[in-house]
């Protein structure tokens, strides 16, 4: 599993506002570009997404379920390619807040994603490159909120 860490001197609702909103969440992240919400309630448990992402020249959809959904403290979704889950968890800390971010794959890649990893197309250490882009994500994320 990879995680990654901020602290964020905001309070958790607006930490939560801005982490379940999948249709902005391309100004953070440097593979999603976005989203769009494609069946269910925004943001609740049961809504379905398509994200947007690029790496490089390569682009492509992910289809995703919201399974948790807290207001103000937690919001992960299950994304079928890979099969994966992202979540996010939103803890009061001091005078802001804690904002963590998981991803845990659940079965491997399918076979063309990893040949365009195997092929450096996606990079050549793809969990390291996840794993700075989460890092890259929330200090983004952090730098938005207070500023």
């Amino acid at each position: 599993m990879d995680r990654s860490f901020a602290y964020i001197e905001s309070v958790p609702a607006l930490v939560w506002n801005l982490i379940s909103d999948i249709e902005g969440m391309g100004r953070f992240s440097p593979e999603n570009t976005g989203g769009r919400w494609t069946s269910g309630t925004p943001g609740t448990v049961g809504a379905k997404f398509k994200g947007t992402n690029r790496h490089g020249l390569i682009r492509w959809n992910t289809h995703c379920t919201v399974v948790e959904s807290v207001p103000g403290q937690r919001f992960a979704f299950d994304s079928d390619e890979p099969k994966a889950r992202w979540t996010y968890i939103v803890e009061p800390s001091g005078i802001g807040t804690l904002l963590t971010e998981t991803r845990e794959i659940y079965a491997r890649p399918a076979l063309y994603v990893r040949l365009l990893s195997g092929s450096g197309l996606l990079g050549r250490d793809r969990d390291a490159l996840m794993q700075s882009g989460m890092d890259t994500t929330l200090t983004r994320i952090k730098a938005f909120l207070e500023s």
